[in-house]
C-alpha cells in the first residue's frame, strides 16, 4: 500500500510540474482575457503579470493590462504600462491614444493633448491622415494598434475644452461630426464652448441638435440657457 501511494504521490507531482511547465505566456494572458470580459480585472491583472514575466516583450499583455488598470482606476499604472507598449513600438497610435485618454481621467490635460497630438502624427503628419480599415477583397484586418481620427479628435477636443483652447476645441469636435461620431455629445459640447465664449444663439443651437438626437443633459441646458 506504502508504495503505491508513492506511486501516486509521484503521478500527481508530475501532473502538477507539467501543467506549470506548459503554461506559457500566450496561454496566461488567454485565460487574463477571459477575466477581462467578466470585469474581474484584478485577478486579470494577476495573469497579464505571469504573461509578462513569461515574454517581457509581449505587447499586447502591457496593452491589455494597461486597459485592466485604467478600468481600476489606475491610471498612473495604465500609463506606465502603455509607455511599455512604446517601448516594443514607437509608432503605436493605440498606446499615445490610450495615454493620452488616462492623462485626461487624472485631470492632466496639457500632458494629455500631448499625447493625442502624437497619436495624430503617427497617422502621417499635415491636413491628411491615413485611415487604417478592412479590405473586403484581400482579407485585410487592418492594424490592431490604430485609432480612427474621430476619435483622436473627439477626446482631444475635451481635453481642450478644460485648457480653455475653444477655438481647438471646436475644430476637434467639428471634425468628430463630419465623421458622424458622437454626433449628439459633440453637439452638446460645442453648445457650452459657444456659452462660455458668450454666443447664446449658437450655444442653443448645438444644444437644440444635441437634445434632437436625445441628449437630455442638452434639453436641461436649453431650459436653463435658451428662454
Amino acid at each position: 500500500m506504502k508504495i503505491e501511494l508513492k506511486i501516486i504521490q509521484c503521478l500527481i507531482v508530475f501532473a502538477v510540474g507539467f501543467v506549470f511547465f506548459s503554461c506559457t505566456a500566450n496561454y496566461y494572458f488567454n485565460e487574463a482575457e477571459k477575466l477581462s470580459e467578466a470585469r474581474k480585472y484584478t485577478e486579470a491583472i494577476e495573469l497579464f503579470n505571469k504573461a509578462i514575466e513569461k515574454d517581457t516583450t509581449f505587447l499586447e499583455a502591457y496593452n491589455n493590462r494597461g486597459t485592466a488598470k485604467s478600468a481600476i482606476g489606475d491610471y498612473e499604472g495604465a500609463i506606465k504600462d502603455y509607455q511599455k507598449v512604446l517601448e516594443i513600438d514607437s509608432q503605436n497610435t493605440m498606446a499615445f491614444f490610450n495615454i493620452g485618454n488616462n492623462y485626461k481621467r487624472l485631470e492632466n490635460y496639457q500632458s494629455a493633448i500631448e499625447y493625442y497630438n502624437k497619436a495624430l502624427d503617427t497617422k502621417g503628419k499635415g491636413p491628411i491622415y491615413f485611415e487604417t480599415v478592412p479590405n473586403p477583397f484581400l482579407g485585410i484586418e487592418g492594424n490592431p494598434s490604430d485609432v480612427p481620427l474621430r476619435e483622436i479628435c473627439y477626446e482631444r477636443g475635451i481635453a481642450y475644452y478644460y485648457v480653455d483652447d475653444f477655438q481647438n476645441a471646436i475644430c476637434d469636435f467639428n471634425t468628430a461630426l463630419r465623421q458622424n461620431y458622437e454626433t449628439a455629445v459633440c453637439h452638446y459640447w460645442l453648445g457650452y464652448i459657444y456659452l462660455a465664449l458668450g454666443y447664446i444663439e449658437s450655444a442653443c443651437l448645438h444644444f437644440n441638435s444635441a437634445s434632437l438626437y436625445g441628449d437630455e443633459d442638452a434639453r436641461e441646458a436649453m431650459k436653463k440657457y435658451c428662454k
